[in-house]
Formats: structure tokens, sequence, C-alpha cells
């Protein structure tokens, strides 16, 4: 006879997982139309989560694809020695960069 009771499998799980290790104190509010409420409340249903679980999954894998995007790279190792060495070189005169950046930007007024 197999079964199981909710009652206990959630005590395993608390005792496993405490939240208190995944306790969120911060909070983030948006302002939004009717119009994108419907939305992100249709795909979240979809997905089987709340608008807040899927707005804030949704939103963070965006986060860090931009952030990855900003901050590493990633080559094939036959493509990485190429970079390296590359790298290494010494640097090449480029006499229209120098001019360029001797130029006065506006910044500088």
């Amino acid at each position: 006879m197999y079964g199981h009771c909710t009652y206990t499998r959630r005590a395993m799980e608390t005792a496993l997982h405490p939240r208190t290790a995944n306790r969120k104190n911060d909070r983030l509010e948006l302002r939004i139309s009717q119009e994108q409420r419907r939305i992100l409340a249709e795909a979240a249903a979809t997905s089987g989560m709340s608008v807040s679980a899927f707005v804030l999954s949704h939103a963070t894998d965006a986060a860090r694809d931009l952030l990855a995007d900003r901050t590493s790279f990633v080559l094939p190792p036959e493509r990485w020695n190429t970079f390296v060495t590359m790298l290494d070189r010494d640097p090449r005169p480029m006499p229209g960069l120098a001019a360029f950046l001797a130029r006065r930007s506006v910044l500088d007024e």
C-alpha cells in the first residue's frame, strides 16, 4: 500500500530546506498597465507559477544574461589560444587613433 501524508512531506521538506535560509527581506514594486498585468498573469498561469515568481524568475534570468554579455565571453579552446596570442603581441602603432585621442573633447570644455 502506497500513499503520502501532506503533513509528513511538508515537515520533511522544512527540515531539509529551512525557510530562514531563503527568507526574502527586500521588496520591489512596479507600476504596470492593465494589459501588462494581463499578459504577465496569463504567462505565469501557463508556466504554473505565481505572477511574482514568474516576474522574478524571468527578470533575474534577463539580468544575468545582460551582465554576462558584458563581463565574460566564452571561446572554444582552439580560438582561445589564438586570442591569448593576440593579447600577448606588442601593440602596433595607430597614428590615426593617437591623433583622434589628442584632440580636445566637448567634455574638456
